[in-house]
Formats: C-alpha cells, sequence, structure tokens
C-alpha cells in the first residue's frame, strides 16, 4: 500500500510540474502544502482572533451592539469573490494569482496593475497585523506605551517573521497549523466556556446588546459610523486569497485550494459573529467604561468573569493566532514580488525572481517586502485603524480589479476552460461575478468616502500613483518590446527530476 501512494504521489507531482510548464514555468519552489496547510494560511490571514482582539471595541463607539449583524452580509460577499477564486484557481494554478490570472486572461499591462495592487495591499497588511499585535501586547512590556513602542514591537515582530518565512516555507506552514488550531480549539474554546458561562453571569447586557443601536460617545448614526462600525467583519473577511498565492507551493493546488479558501472564509464568518455575539452579552456593567477603559476590551471581558490569571490563556492564544496571521503575511507578499519579478514586471528583476537553491524561497522577494512594511509601519505612526482603513480598500480594490478582469475575458470570449473534478462555476460566474464585482465597491466607498475615511483612500491613490508611474517610464516599453509577461521562459526538454522532486 505504501509503495502504491508513494507511486501515486509522484505521478501527480509529475503532473503538477507538467501543468506549470504548459504556463511557462519550472519548478522552482517546494510543494509542501497539503490542504489542511493551506486551510490554515488562509484562516491565518482571515486572522479571527487578532481583528476581534484588536478592533472589539470599535462598534460600540461608532454604532452599537447591532453592529453584529454586518457580519452576514459580509461573509456571504467573501464566499461569493472566494468561489470565484476557485473557479479561476482550477484554471489557472500559478504563483501571484492576481497578476497571473489577469496577465493571462486579459493582457499584462492590466495585470501589472492588478499585480502591483496585491503586492502593496499585501505589504501593507504585514505592517497592519504587526501594528495590531503591538497595540495588543505592548501594554504587557511598557506601562504606558507610546507609539514609538508600538512600532518597536512591530518591527521586531516583522524581523521574527521574515526569518521563519527566509529558512523554509514549512516552518510557516507548521506555524500556521499551530495558529489556526488555535484559533479554533483555543480562542473559540473559551469562547464557548463564556456563552455557557452566559447562563450563569450576574450584570450582563445580554441578548438586548445585540439590537441596541447608538454609541458610547452619545453620537448620531452616520456613514461615518456605520463605515467604522463595518470595519470588524470587513477586515476580517479579507486575505483568505493569500492560498492562491502560494500555488505553486501547494500539493494538487487545482483541487485544495479551492476547498481551503471557501471553508476559512465561511470558518472565519461564523466563528467572528460568534466570538463577537458571546463576548459582548457577556459585558459586565457599562458599555462605555469597559471599551473605554486602558485595557484591551475582549480581554477586560473575559477578566471580568474569570479572574486576571485566566487571561493570560487567551492572551497566550492571541499570540499564537496573530504570530501566523503575520507569517502567512508576508509569505503571501514575497509570492506576489516573486510572480512579478520572474516575469521582469519590477525594477531589478533578477533580484525579485530569485528564488534561493538550498531554502528553495524567494529569499530577496521576502526581505524586500520586509523593508517595505517596516516603512509602513513607521508611517502608521503606531496607530493600528489607520492602517487597517487601507489595507481594506487595498484588498477589495485588487478584489475588484480581478473582477472586472474577469468580466472583460468573458466579453472577449477568453476565459479558459475547466476541467472534468475541479470547481466549475458554470453560468453562474458572470452573474456571480457582476454581483461580487458591486459589492467590492460598496465596501471600498465605504472605507474611503466619510471623511474620517480619507485617509485610506489617500493610501490607495498614491499606491496607485506609484504603480502608474513605474508603468508609464519603464514597464510600458519592457511589454511592448516582448521583455515581460508571463511566460517568457523557454521550456525546453522534458520534466527534470528535481522538478518532480520539489513537487513530491
Amino acid at each position: 500500500m505504501a509503495i502504491q501512494d508513494s507511486k501515486s504521489d509522484r505521478d501527480t507531482a509529475l503532473a503538477e510540474v507538467s501543468e506549470l510548464h504548459k504556463f511557462g514555468y519550472h519548478q522552482r519552489l517546494r510543494r509542501s502544502m497539503r490542504l489542511y496547510s493551506s486551510f490554515s494560511l488562509a484562516f491565518a490571514e482571515i486572522a479571527v482572533t487578532v481583528t476581534v482582539f484588536t478592533l472589539f471595541a470599535q462598534p460600540f463607539q461608532t454604532l452599537g451592539g447591532v453592529a453584529i449583524w454586518m457580519w452576514i452580509p459580509v461573509t456571504a460577499g467573501g464566499l461569493l469573490i472566494a468561489t470565484i477564486w476557485g473557479h479561476l484557481t482550477a484554471r489557472i494554478p500559478v504563483t501571484g494569482y492576481a497578476y497571473s490570472w489577469v496577465s493571462r486572461i486579459v493582457n499584462p499591462q492590466y495585470g501589472w496593475f492588478c499585480g502591483w495592487t496585491e503586492l502593496a495591499g499585501w505589504v501593507m497588511g504585514t505592517a497592519g497585523i504587526a501594528v495590531a499585535a503591538a497595540s495588543v501586547f505592548s501594554p504587557y512590556f511598557w506601562a504606558n506605551p507610546t507609539h514609538g513602542d508600538i512600532e518597536l514591537f512591530a518591527a521586531i515582530a516583522i524581523i521574527l517573521g521574515l526569518a521563519a518565512n527566509i529558512i523554509s516555507i514549512k516552518i510557516t506552514a507548521l506555524v500556521n497549523n499551530i495558529g489556526a488550531s488555535a484559533e479554533l480549539f483555543g480562542t473559540l474554546g473559551l469562547g464557548v466556556v463564556v456563552a455557557v458561562g452566559l447562563f450563569f453571569f450576574g450584570h450582563i447586557q445580554g441578548p438586548r446588546i445585540l439590537f441596541h443601536v447608538g454609541s458610547t460617545g452619545g453620537g448620531t448614526v452616520t456613514m461615518s459610523a456605520l463605515a467604522l462600525a463595518a470595519l470588524l467583519p470587513i477586515y476580517t473577511i479579507l486575505g483568505w486569497d493569500a492560498s492562491a498565492d502560494l500555488a505553486e507551493e501547494t500539493y494538487d493546488p487545482r483541487r485544495n485550494i479551492p476547498k481551503a479558501m471557501r471553508r476559512a472564509v465561511l470558518l472565519g464568518g461564523i466563528c467572528g459573529f460568534f466570538l463577537f455575539a458571546v463576548y459582548a452579552m457577556a459585558i459586565r456593567g457599562s458599555v462605555a467604561r469597559l471599551v473605554g477603559g486602558p485595557k484591551n476590551a475582549l480581554i477586560a471581558v473575559f477578566e471580568s468573569h474569570f479572574g486576571s490569571g485566566a487571561g493570560d490563556i487567551i492572551i497566550v492564544i492571541a499570540g499564537f493566532a496573530m504570530f501566523s496571521a503575520l507569517l502567512a503575511n508576508i509569505a503571501a507578499a514575497g509570492r506576489v514580488a516573486y510572480a512579478l519579478g520572474r516575469d521582469n514586471m519590477l525594477p531589478a528583476s533578477g533580484v525579485w525572481g530569485n528564488v534561493n537553491k538550498t531554502t528553495h524561497t524567494p529569499i530577496y522577494s521576502l526581505v524586500a517586502v520586509g523593508i517595505i512594511a517596516e516603512l509602513a509601519n513607521v508611517v502608521s505612526a503606531g496607530i493600528v485603524g489607520r492602517i487597517l482603513a487601507g489595507v481594506t480598500v487595498a484588498g477589495y480594490g485588487i478584489y475588484a480589479f480581478v473582477l472586472i478582469g474577469v468580466l472583460v475575458s468573458h466579453r472577449m470570449g477568453r476565459l479558459p476552460a475547466g476541467d472534468d473534478g475541479y470547481l466549475d462555476m458554470g453560468r453562474w460566474l458572470i452573474p456571480g461575478a457582476w454581483v461580487a464585482l458591486t459589492w467590492c465597491l460598496l465596501v471600498m466607498a465605504m472605507m474611503t468616502l466619510p471623511a474620517v475615511n480619507h485617509v485610506a483612500g489617500e493610501y490607495f491613490v498614491y499606491i496607485e500613483a506609484v504603480g502608474a508611474l513605474w508603468f508609464v517610464a519603464f514597464l510600458m516599453r519592457r511589454l511592448r518590446r516582448g521583455e515581460a509577461g508571463p511566460g517568457r521562459e523557454a521550456m525546453t526538454g522534458g520534466v527534470d527530476a528535481g522538478e518532480v522532486d520539489l513537487s513530491n
């Protein structure tokens, strides 16, 4: 039986390398991620613990407990986009999904802007998670942490995440597996304990808080308040597409990645809704006093019922989850940079597109991502809401870019056909793309139009301006001369044994 399994794995590896050759690439990255690792990567990116811990107080400060019901449309919208992404992954299982997909189904010119926006989003996300973790944990290292202290904590976290990614994708996958398990069985387990306790706790808010409208500050419900309250679920159901970015490091990616993304979105939405509801109902006494206090609001709720010692448990679990999310962000950003580099789409592309022969990781791309993330950390001035809003706009911006690419490609008759046995939306693809695009544009409007969110819109404009400047000044000519773009690598001869070993 073991011999048959080994032969089956090798046959699958050979098929995957041959498939990659069709897109014009050799197998240089190591395929070491199976279904659970791919799911863990996506679930770590969704980062339920990161967002609920960081932003738990925000809905109460802006809209009230009724904001919980926003989780339902946000999760439904994310699940629709993830299904479309699965449809595309089953046809083009290549690293750097947005750039790789759109460059082939539309053109490399449009693909550049998709890839550039995605790269910027992942880099900002790396800084965002590091700053979020610093905001939660820095009070345990400094009595009254300043913005500078938070920046320092975030910088150290980025360096540690970068080191793990450079050493091996196996380490990243292992930590993400641990982080996902910590969230599923740790954070959620404690949530279940609190849920049971609701029947015994005294002086709590109870179910009525889930229907309460009104901020703790007494302000009126405005579009700005609605947008800020929605940031929690919107930022949570984001980043699950990291699985697609590591397609060339995933075993049987056309089957495993679509499953991983959809499961991560669905479970992330359910977990986020559950945790917010349970901890909101468990708030003891004044909501305004809790969210305005010096301690993290969610931890304060837990400790109010189980004591300060019990709070250490949830802090440890949150630490694992946040670090795994940081690792996943760096991994995804590094792969997008690598994909753009190997196709000569970036300055000094030979460096970006290099894969170390020992670790089989794109070390230079990862280092560059770490450096840029450190700069974004400094620019954020330690204010987590500022950078999270920017990440949200960039994230939904890339979703919108790809969905527009799907609609344009359909009109041009260039959408590739799928193979039997893989996800296929059939006639529902185009109607689904229109609905998903409408949803993305609505989210982007909520995250940019209110005055309080203008900074997020400004970040997005700056990102696109830099991408456009590079395109006009240099890249456009490269593409016109055929010196850049996907699949330029000459595929001569058959499959090398070393390539199969990397995929086995």
